[in-house]
Parts: structure tokens; C-alpha cells; sequence
């Protein structure tokens, strides 16, 4: 009888002890989601970001990225083809990274940000880049493709 009960009582199917091996998930698609692919932005106005993040798990934190693309770079992510300004040379061009916590074992998260574009930086092309990661480190990018107008 003891011997049963030893054997029954190793056994688990617990499955909060499993792996989780999952990336997590950027929507952009969702009902006023943005930056779109394309979208344009005036100076000094505000980038109102929205997008839905998921993960089967439990997400952790994001990080956004503004930089030029001044030199016609390209991100893996990227799936649209946006028309550009032609080559050139920064001057004062954006630069900023963000970083968001997100609830403690939120499985889903709608990610809202109010940005604000600084009034005097270079117009032109940009990337916006989305980074999330879910609490077990796993993470999965997104490349937006936008323009800075005057």
C-alpha cells in the first residue's frame, strides 16, 4: 500500500513546471492600432501607440525604438515597402528607446503610449520598433516602417 502511494505521489501533471517555449506575440492589426507600416507624423505632434501583445504564458516588459532610416536600412520584420525620401545625411535626426513594464501575469495586454515627436528633429524616413519579451525571456520583435513630416 505504501509503495503505491509513493509511486502515485511522484507523479504530476502540473503543468506550471512545464517549459514554455512559446515567443509572445505583437498584434498591430487590431482596431486602432499604430504606427500602421507607411503612416506619416508631424513634428511636435503625438504618436498615440497602440498595439496588442500576447503571450501563452505570461508576458514581461516592451521596449519601443525610434531611429532614421535615413539610409534606406531594412528589419527582418518589415513586410511592407513604404516609399522613400531620397539618401541623406542626419543632422539632428530622432533617437529614443522606451521600456514598459506590463502586469504581473498578464497572458494578454493592450499596449497604449502617448510619444511625443520633438518639434525640432530631421523629417524624413524612421523605423518604429516594437520589443516584447514574456516573463520567461523569450521575445519577438516588430518593425514599423513611418515618415516624420513637417
Amino acid at each position: 500500500m505504501a509503495t503505491a502511494f509513493a509511486l502515485n505521489s511522484c507523479s504530476s501533471d502540473d503543468s506550471s513546471s512545464s517549459i514554455d517555449d512559446v515567443k509572445p506575440a505583437i498584434d498591430t492589426s487590431i482596431s486602432g492600432a499604430f504606427p500602421t507600416s507607411c503612416a506619416t507624423v508631424r513634428r511636435g505632434s503625438v504618436i498615440p501607440f497602440k498595439a496588442l501583445f500576447s503571450d501563452n504564458v505570461a508576458l514581461g516588459a516592451y521596449s519601443i525604438n525610434i531611429h532614421n532610416n535615413f539610409d534606406h536600412h531594412s528589419h527582418d520584420t518589415e513586410v511592407d515597402s513604404c516609399p522613400f525620401d531620397a539618401i541623406k545625411t542626419p543632422v539632428n535626426p530622432w533617437t529614443q528607446t522606451l521600456t514598459f513594464t506590463i502586469p504581473v501575469n498578464s497572458k494578454e495586454f493592450t499596449a497604449q503610449q502617448e510619444i511625443t515627436v520633438p518639434a525640432d528633429i530631421d523629417t524624413g524616413d524612421y523605423h518604429f520598433m516594437i520589443q516584447l519579451t514574456d516573463a520567461q525571456g523569450w521575445a519577438t520583435m516588430r518593425g514599423i516602417s513611418f515618415k516624420i513630416i513637417e
